[in-house]
């Protein structure tokens, strides 16, 4: 068992006295997400939540989910250069006690991205430093599936002996599971194949949303444009400033982006996608695009090889849900990560060879494959011949959702080991 515990219980929150609220309007620290499943989630009995002000156990976990990139959340140390108080400041007297004499520990989640940055170990272990903190006692669960190696290789790099646990979390995959019970989602193979017979006019070879505005996807966009592409899918994308398409020390064409910003916004099924805050989107499964679509091609929130990240939002895990194929416009070895994770992908029917590519053949690659797809004369015949790799995701996507994930595993197995349970 854990033993949570939180300045506000009711919203499982720590780090309460801090007021920062980043540009987006969302506050600097906020609940954890993997501690919200472990203490609501179906296993939930297992652990126990306590407030602050409550008797506090004899050993325990101190949770804080983190929001945006480190630039947002870390503080004065190399990031916010004094902007901002440092995160670590504002642990309370007791949780500062409690850490230093190996009571506690202190968890903070940004598994709700996978941002990564050159400096954030050092920051980790320079705070450790400065407030008399074991590195031990610190658990760093990040959307980054990388993260891990990364670590490790710095700290052998820096020949560190106290070392954190750095832990991946793939946290979408369940969170879009739970969406699609919620929503009672029920398509199979059969219904897309009926569905796309009986309304055969208006199914586009592919569907690709494009809500938030992030350099690499103005590029994407002016490729599909480039290629003559837009016209055969279901593309959501709204207007941009060609500043913002600097990306990786390169800008796109000029004279292309500025021609395909006057397209703009694209709209799917006339509706705007700006009405309403971004977690209304997040939280919903759009199965009639799929169903309009042969294919959905995934415009992941990263996708650069200077990002060093790997992340898989909840993007990727409703095509799935949908058993619809996909192709990934995400970061280097996405779908390597997904195989790692029990699906299987679509080699042999989609050309994915992509996914090894630098950042930016992959954007050439990637119009490619559609391509080719969408010069397949009978695509039902195509799509059904996936069917086994479909239904295997679908079972797949279903059973990693029902089982206790890795992360949480070893955030428990961590705790027991770091308190001699």
């Amino acid at each position: 068992m854990i033993n949570f515990v939180f300045e506000n219980l009711e919203k499982l929150e720590n780090f309460t006295n801090c007021p920062d609220v980043n540009r987006s309007g969302i506050k600097r620290f906020a609940t954890s997400p993997i501690t919200q499943l472990m203490v609501y989630g179906p296993r939930g009995q297992e652990n126990k939540a306590t407030s602050a002000q409550d008797i506090i156990p004899q050993h325990y976990m101190i949770c804080s989910g983190v929001n945006h990139h480190p630039d947002n959340w870390a503080g004065t140390h190399l990031a916010f250069r004094n902007e901002v108080q440092n995160g670590f400041s504002y642990l309370s007297q007791q949780y500062l006690k409690d850490l230093r004499e190996h009571r506690a520990m202190l968890l903070l989640d940004q598994s709700l991205e996978g941002y990564q940055t050159t400096w954030l170990w050092e920051y980790f272990h320079t705070e450790c430093k400065t407030y008399g903190i074991n590195p031990k006692a610190i658990i760093y669960v990040t959307g980054n599936l990388l993260c891990k190696d990364q670590y490790k290789e710095w700290a052998d790099s820096h020949n560190i002996v106290d070392r954190m646990n750095v832990l991946p979390y793939a946290h979408f995959e369940e969170d879009v599971h739970f969406i699609s019970k919620e929503m009672k989602l029920d398509l199979t193979v059969e219904k897309h194949l009926q569905y796309k017979k009986e309304n055969a006019d208006k199914i586009k070879t592919y569907n690709c949303l494009q809500k938030r505005l992030r350099a690499h996807r103005i590029w994407f966009y002016v490729h599909l444009y480039k290629e003559n592409l837009l016209e055969h899918g279901l593309v959501s994308m709204n207007p941009y400033s060609f500043t913002l398409a600097y990306f990786e020390g390169r800008n796109p064409d000029q004279n292309l982006c500025d021609e395909a910003n006057k397209l703009l916004p694209l709209l799917v099924h006339g509706k705007h996608n700006t009405d309403l805050d971004d977690n209304y989107y997040i939280r919903r499964i759009l199965d009639t695009v799929c169903l309009d679509s042969w294919v959905s091609v995934v415009s992941e929130a990263s996708f650069g090889d200077q990002d060093h990240t790997l992340f898989l939002s909840e993007k990727v895990f409703k095509p799935i849900a949908c058993l619809h194929p996909f192709i990934v416009v995400g970061n280097k070895g996405s779908l390597k990560k997904l195989r790692d994770m029990g699906y299987r992908t679509f080699e042999g029917f989609i050309d994915e060879s992509y996914d090894e590519l630098s950042t930016f053949e992959r954007f050439d690659a990637i119009t490619d494959a559609i391509k080719q797809i969408h010069s397949i004369q009978n695509k039902a015949a195509w799509y059904e011949s996936m069917k086994d790799i479909l239904i295997h995701n679908y079972n797949t996507f279903q059973k990693n959702s029902s089982r206790e994930n890795s992360a949480c595993v070893e955030l428990k197995n961590h705790y027991n080991e770091y308190f001699n349970l």
